[in-house]
């Protein structure tokens, strides 16, 4: 949905997992390749679970903190992965389990409104598996 021309944004290897520390929370990594022919910014996300915000997040001396964008350079991929960038998840309902299935919706400045699916690969017993 929504390419103009000056990016082309492709998704791959998106991954789910649950937060090891906060028991409503969790964590998607994935792979965005920009080969259009300007740069992209990931601006935000939504997901398809009521009542579940999205945050972009970064690790910054070993602390977690929150962007406000993510650049996707032109003729670049940029993994978001753990101890790196990464989009958070916050208020995920407790009966939500691995294998589950989640519609992400992720918003680029140029692209526009990326939609992707992916199941929950990490139960919250067996995280260190990932």
């Amino acid at each position: 949905v929504g390419e103009c021309g000056t990016s082309n944004i492709i998704i791959e290897d998106v991954t789910g997992i649950f937060s090891p520390k906060v028991p409503d929370a969790g964590a998607v990594f994935m792979k965005i390749k920009n080969t259009g022919i300007a740069d992209d910014f990931l601006t935000d996300s939504k997901i398809n679970i009521k009542g579940v915000r999205t945050e972009l997040h970064d690790v910054k001396d070993g602390d977690m903190v929150r962007i406000e964008r993510i650049t996707i350079p032109l003729k670049s991929t940029v993994i978001l992965k753990r101890g790196s960038l990464h989009i958070m998840l916050y208020g995920l309902p407790l009966d939500i389990k691995e294998g589950d299935e989640v519609t992400m919706t992720l918003i680029f400045e140029k692209a526009g409104e990326k939609e992707i699916k992916f199941k929950i690969k990490s139960g919250r017993q067996d995280i260190h598996k990932h």
